[in-house]
């Protein structure tokens, strides 16, 4: 069959002649009916498109295979997984009692736990040192042995002192003489007050770095609250005997008149403990002038007068609260918890906060009271658990001397707590966890633990 050639160009046919309109009309309706009736046939790769999808699938398949076991890896990575026979062996319930719950406790250690790197929000270090802790009724475990990191403190001494817990060495990280209070090593106890003592040597607290980054602190005690373990956290004085009265006013203020109008003490935001001034009315006076600053300051504030004071709901909405209470007030059994969750009630907010608790050596307490405290803190701080760092420091010896304390810990980096430490560590192991202190503009250093 001859071929014929349309140039479109020209509408002409090879053969020279040209389509009139009709033709050209005609033309094309007939090409396109031979279109409708023949449609022309195309071939299709189909083999190569099979090769194709076959190796797209083979790829795919891999692919599968190779995130699986990655799951696999990353899900076992960092497990300890052994498996040892355990033959039945028929025992007396007394001893059978024993080993399940050893066994128990053995399945718990081989459970790996996660180091948790982030930013200590809320920091509340409990303090139970010496003959705080009597002997309870109940032996029941007290929750912090349950607390996945612990470690040792050791106390030391300065200059043939005997070794003892220095609060602050513990509060500020630094060795101090023992009847000194916030002041470091080079100023000794003075029995006179000479001059104004060095402010070079000055040693800043974890409450007084706390404060300078915008957190909330507090400090609660069922003992005095001038004594040096509360007094460390506040104040500076070169005789720690010079509580409510020293020899100079100006050059060498009292402690109580430091946690009245001292740059730490007045920026507290919850105190609660007692004072017991040998001047009529001791307790009154403080509060009238501590609500006289808060009025001025116009802050919203709680007096409490009464330990269920601590426990109203509508603490949650005060920026400070007071609360001096009689020692026998302080001794019952609820005291402790009762200052914990009304401090709670004041700092638990956005911006964080740092608490000190402290059971005085002084004041008998069971442990299992100071485990109730530690309890309702758990339970209180249950919604930020993660970013709660919860210390407990405790210790059986008698003034502390020669012992070491044991110091257990949950939350943001308590797995830095892992030997025996110095008791300035304590200072700094906090400063570190709640990036306040020197630690303070860490943002480089946080962002890289978080990414490890």
């Amino acid at each position: 069959m001859t071929r014929e050639e349309f140039n479109i160009a020209t509408n002409d046919t090879t053969d020279g002649s040209s389509y009139g309109g009709h033709e050209w009309r005609r033309q094309l309706d007939s090409d396109r009916e031979n279109v409708r009736i023949n449609p022309p046939k195309r071939k299709v790769g189909v083999g190569c498109s099979a090769l194709c999808v076959g190796m797209l699938i083979a790829i795919v398949v891999i692919i599968v295979l190779l995130c699986i076991g990655l799951i696999v890896v990353y899900e076992n990575e960092g497990q300890v997984v052994a498996k040892v026979d355990l033959f039945a062996v028929e025992l007396p319930a007394e001893q059978a009692v024993w080993f399940e719950a050893n066994l128990a406790e053995l399945r718990n250690a081989f459970r790996v736990v996660e180091e948790n790197k982030k930013r200590a929000k809320n920091v509340i270090l409990f303090i139970a040192l010496d003959s705080a802790a009597t002997p309870s009724a109940v032996q029941t475990r007290p929750v912090w042995e349950s607390f996945p990191h612990v470690a040792l403190l050791r106390p030391m001494a300065l200059d043939g002192e005997r070794a003892s817990f220095n609060p602050t060495s513990m509060f500020c990280g630094i060795e101090a003489h023992r009847n000194t209070i916030g002041f470091d090593s080079a100023v000794k106890p003075w029995d006179d007050c000479i001059s104004f003592p060095n402010t070079t040597h000055r040693a800043a607290s974890i409450l007084q770095w706390a404060q300078a980054v915008g957190r909330l602190t507090g400090v609660v005690t069922n003992g005095e609250l001038v004594q040096p373990f509360p007094a460390a956290l506040y104040a500076h004085t070169p005789n720690a005997s010079w509580l409510y009265a020293g020899p100079n006013t100006q050059r060498c203020p009292d402690v109580r008149s430091q946690l009245l109008y001292g740059d730490i003490g007045k920026r507290l935001n919850v105190i609660a403990g007692t004072l017991n001034c040998p001047d009529e009315f001791c307790r009154e006076a403080f509060e009238s002038r501590w609500e006289s600053e808060r009025l001025d300051e116009e802050s919203s504030y709680k007096l409490a007068t009464e330990m269920k004071d601590l426990l109203d709901p509508a603490l949650d909405e005060r920026e400070y609260a007071l609360g001096l209470f009689d020692q026998q007030t302080l001794a019952q059994p609820n005291a402790f918890h009762d200052l914990i969750v009304g401090a709670l009630h004041i700092l638990e907010r956005p911006e964080g906060f740092v608490l000190v608790a402290i059971a005085d050596p002084k004041v008998p307490i069971t442990a299992t009271e100071i485990d109730t405290a530690v309890r309702a803190t758990l339970q209180k701080l249950n919604a930020v658990l993660d970013d709660s760092l919860i210390v407990v420091v405790r210790s059986d010896a008698r003034d502390g001397e020669s012992s070491f304390a044991t110091v257990h810990a949950t939350g943001p980096m308590a797995h830095l707590l892992h030997r025996v430490h110095d008791q300035t560590f304590l200072a700094h192991f906090i400063s570190f966890a709640a990036r306040i202190g020197r630690f303070r503009n860490a943002d480089l250093t946080n962002f890289i633990l978080q990414m490890v």
